[in-house]
């Protein structure tokens, strides 16, 4: 579907005074009120009124009463989808759901939840990211998720930003948006280093760090990672479980690795934070306890998705230079 050109929209809301002062509140969900929401006809929408001037010019010209019945018809037919236009994204309730954290390069992928108050289906709601592909859906039970995904450059927290949300029904002669901001972010993690150097460990002084004394002593189970080996799985219990759980010994149990800061001196910041981040993925996915020596921050050796977002958060949140 056509659309007028952005710079028209822009000056026709400028025009109009429609500015949403409480979008400033930036409260976590916002609903399409009356005065949130933007109307005005598409390309199709212009070339019908133009047929529609045509029509009227020729049944005036040759008193065609047929031709006015015609003309009056298609007039009234486009008046009422302007509110049926307009009612379909009206009371709309729209808040942000969980945005998880990604890689850097990655897409990040934000929801969005759409609730209508009444039970009056609403169909072809699109949202959107600026030159974005939109996602279109109908909501025909009470609320919707609306997955929108956008590109990721940077370490650190990245905002939802501005989204669109618009529709053409039923004719498409008119397009009904609305433009909102919601205070969501994802985690943007940094880009793992592509050929990780050999780690070097550091221990506290406990003594534990990278012993292989514990042998093959079977000490008990732990979650199933998808790096374990199917040797190491308890198959009996997977049969009476939904869930599966690796087979711990006390050879894997004894090690741990500290990944400092300090160690890759001959590195700038965020080569520093990308090899940090590659042997972080590598020990979870070898099942290794790992911790983490960041300048102002040690958090303690483990394993685990808590752990390694713990860790991981730290630094995509690292300062930059």
């Amino acid at each position: 579907m056509k659309h007028l050109p952005p710079l028209i929209e822009n000056i026709a809301a400028r025009f109009f005074n429609v500015e949403r002062r409480s979008d400033n509140a930036r409260t976590d969900t916002l609903v399409l009120t009356r005065r949130r929401i933007y109307i005005l006809p598409t390309y199709y929408g212009i070339l019908f009124a133009m047929l529609l001037m045509l029509l009227l010019v020729g049944a005036t010209n040759y008193s065609n009463s047929l031709g006015f019945v015609l003309t009056f018809l298609l007039a009234s037919i486009g008046l009422v989808s302007i509110i049926h236009t307009y009612r379909n994204l009206l009371q709309l309730k729209i808040s942000a759901g969980k945005a998880s954290a990604v890689f850097c390069g990655s897409i990040a992928t934000f929801h969005l939840q759409i609730e209508k108050p009444d039970k009056r289906p609403r169909y072809n709601i699109c949202a959107r990211f600026k030159g974005a592909q939109p996602a279109i859906i109908n909501i025909n039970n009470e609320k919707v998720v609306i997955k929108l995904t956008c590109d990721t450059t940077q370490r650190g927290w990245q905002t939802m930003g501005k989204v669109t949300i618009d529709s053409v029904f039923p004719l498409g002669l008119f397009r009904a948006w609305s433009d909102i901001s919601l205070p969501k972010s994802c985690l943007i993690y940094p880009l793992p280093a592509t050929e990780p150097l050999p780690s070097i460990s550091k221990g506290d002084g406990s003594g534990k760090e990278n012993s292989q004394n514990g042998g093959d002593d079977f000490i008990g189970y732990r979650d199933y990672q998808p790096s374990d080996s199917p040797r190491h799985v308890n198959w009996k219990a997977a049969a009476h479980s939904d869930k599966l759980h690796t087979k711990r010994f006390g050879d894997n149990e004894s090690s741990e690795q500290w990944f400092d800061w300090d160690s890759l001196h001959t590195l700038d910041t965020e080569s520093r934070l990308r090899q940090l981040c590659r042997w972080i993925i590598d020990a979870e996915q070898n099942g290794v306890d790992y911790g983490l020596r960041m300048p102002d921050t040690t958090i303690r050796p483990g394993q685990g998705d808590d752990h390694r977002h713990r860790c991981l958060e730290q630094l995509a949140l690292y300062p930059s230079e």
